[in-house]
């Protein structure tokens, strides 16, 4: 018989740039705003504050994380967006 899961509950936000990194992504957005807030706090960094440099220094760990999750042949497209939004962003802003 199976067990029932739990939802994952978020409930906290983050700046425009959490906000993009999550939907670039392109997976389940609760599981994604939980992953990538572990990963960003694990080095000190808050999804409120968070920098297109800081996404740039924990991507390897987003790429990581993501490929347990998924085959390769799924996360490629979602990471190739993240990264474009990384190269993106100061035009983005203006």
């Amino acid at each position: 018989m199976p067990r029932p899961t739990l939802p994952i509950q978020h409930n906290f936000g983050g700046n425009l740039l959490f906000e993009r990194v999550v939907a670039a992504i392109g997976f389940d957005s609760s599981l994604m705003r939980q992953t990538v807030r572990d990963i960003l706090e694990r080095v000190g960094i808050t999804p409120l504050k968070v920098q297109p440099d800081d996404v740039g220094m924990v991507l390897p760990e987003i790429e990581r994380k993501l490929l347990l999750l998924v085959p390769h042949e799924s996360a490629r497209p979602g990471l190739a967006r993240l990264r474009r939004l990384l190269l993106c962003w100061d035009a983005i802003q203006q």
